[in-house]
């Protein structure tokens, strides 16, 4: 990728999702400017089919621009990635049902992928009930997403051949679902990622949707990708994005700071040019492998609708490599920065905090990683 973010976002869209960012931070959700240009830029609705009036974009090239978001501003990029991931979800439902939930061009899913809560089985349609957390976005969502535990119309369990509880997604209006406000965080606090709780709701069998398999109502390649590694594709660049934020600010600072006793430069002291060079290296290597390797995977796809498991498996190393090198430069160059960056309305102390609020995320975690 060596496209700079500046020829991926309009200047003026990039001005205002950097100088609203304090505002937004205060406010713990995103300013009327940012959603205006969110809105018109029509990011939500990268990945909405083209015959449900979406933009169905390549996923190289979505990804790209979830990072220049992410570069922007921490909270914008993560919650135009989460609102547009889950407006996916419009090539996997009935077309009814995806006319009904994404016809409004400022249609904007939040949720949770976690499993949660209960859907017993009824005439109609399924009586849902549950509490579910970190739904990014929830303060401008149209519509909330979720999993449920599927059960039977006497309050038991449903089961596959294999004896396993079984679960399914579904989509409700936003005037269903109470918003519990708990998100009190460190960082990211401009994504409103709040927990949200669904109580009696009489959910149309219609509004139920399966992200296990390829879609049976869209035949692009979007909506037969392997969702998990669409996941950790889209995750792993929230952290790269704040992370050539935070480098950018840093290189401003270095030019400036002159720390206390030393004669020169932070960025003329030889330990900061040594770490600021390897930093550098490692990044762009981690990077270009990454996209790189989401090229080929991406049109192997396109061409087969199938993916090895060593395809997969190379793709979430990639992934994993990025995310890790990301946090590694953060925290050295970070150590640099002396008590400039402790205040919080500094733009490397938000960077700091959303970066590490992101990591805890659990398809960055190392744990994702781990053998078990």
């Amino acid at each position: 990728m060596n496209i700079h973010f500046r020829e991926i976002l309009p200047e003026e869209v990039f001005r205002i999702f950097r100088t609203e960012a304090a505002e937004a931070e205060k406010k713990g959700a995103l300013t009327d400017a940012q959603l205006q240009c969110i809105y018109a830029q029509r990011y939500l609705r990268m990945w909405i089919p083209a015959t449900l009036g979406g933009d169905e974009m390549p996923l190289p090239d979505a990804v790209a621009l979830l990072e220049a978001l992410c570069w922007a501003d921490g909270s914008v990029g993560w919650v135009v990635n989460l609102g547009a991931g889950a407006n996916l979800f419009a090539g996997y439902m009935q077309p009814e049902a995806a006319r009904y939930f994404f016809a409004d061009e400022k249609a904007w899913a939040a949720g949770s992928g976690a499993v949660s809560g209960k859907a017993i089985c009824r005439r109609d349609g399924f009586e849902v009930q549950g509490l579910w957390k970190y739904a990014s976005g929830s303060a401008h969502a149209t519509l909330f997403t979720f999993n449920a535990w599927l059960y039977d119309e006497t309050g038991q369990p449903l089961k596959n051949d294999a004896g396993e509880p079984v679960y399914s997604s579904f989509a409700v209006p936003a005037e269903q679902v109470k918003i519990i406000s708990n998100w009190q965080v460190m960082g990211l606090k401009a994504t409103s990622s709040n927990d949200f709780a669904v109580d009696g709701v009489m959910v149309p069998a219609s509004h139920r949707f399966d992200l296990l398999h390829p879609s049976p109502f869209h035949q692009g390649p979007l909506y037969s990708f392997p969702f998990l590694t669409f996941a950790e594709i889209t995750t792993s660049v929230m952290l790269s994005g704040m992370a050539l934020h935070f480098l950018d600010e840093f290189v401003a600072l270095s030019r400036q700071k002159k720390p206390m006793g030393f004669g020169q430069l932070l960025g003329n002291i030889p330990v900061v040019e040594r770490t600021w060079h390897d930093v550098q290296t490692r990044f762009q290597y981690a990077r270009t492998h990454f996209y790189q390797t989401l090229e080929n995977i991406w049109y192997a796809h396109v061409e087969t609708r199938s993916l090895r498991a060593d395809q997969l498996k190379a793709m979430k190393q990639a992934a994993g490599e990025l995310v890790e090198v990301s946090l590694q430069g953060v925290e050295k160059l970070y150590r640099f920065c002396g008590m400039t960056a402790i205040y919080v309305q500094h733009p490397l102390n938000r960077i700091w905090r959303d970066i590490h609020v992101a990591s805890q995320h659990q398809l960055v975690s190392p744990l994702h990683h781990a053998e078990t």
